[in-house]
């Protein structure tokens, strides 16, 4: 018993102090130009989108897969949930596609102010600015 609590004890102060020691340097941020910034968040959309459709479509399949194994083994078997372990691991992977449209959108939002800002240009040389109106019926 008395051995476990030193280990116990020695573990956190590990971790406290490897955290302070190992930890990561952080870089000054560098300012970006709103062409810059747009692409970053343009680009950061895409990806995030991609991996939201995938991780969708990956559960989707899980699920009816798993429906399929119950199915084709009959009502009558054995062992009836046979395939229902893959419908909830695809429900799982489904509701994980969440976060993923969610920070997509984010990005998006992040976007559109770069380019409501009048900062992007059709060439990178050249940036344009102006003045809009909007009106709302």
């Amino acid at each position: 018993m008395n051995t476990t609590k030193t280990i116990l004890i020695i573990l956190i102060f590990y971790l406290g102090f490897s955290n302070n020691a190992l930890g990561q340097v952080l870089t000054e941020e560098k300012n970006q130009s709103p062409q810059e910034l747009y692409d970053f968040h343009i680009s950061k959309k895409k990806v995030n989108k991609a991996a939201a459709w995938i991780t969708l479509g990956g559960g989707i399949a899980m699920i009816v897969g798993g429906l399929g194994i119950n199915t084709s083994e009959g009502l009558l078997s054995d062992d009836p949930n046979k395939g229902l372990w893959l419908s909830y691991l695809g429900g799982a992977t489904t509701l994980v596609s969440i976060p993923f449209f969610i920070a997509g959108g984010k990005h998006k939002k992040k976007a559109k102010i770069q380019l409501q800002n009048g900062a992007i240009g059709i060439n990178e040389k050249f940036n344009y600015t102006g003045v809009s109106v909007e009106f709302s019926f």
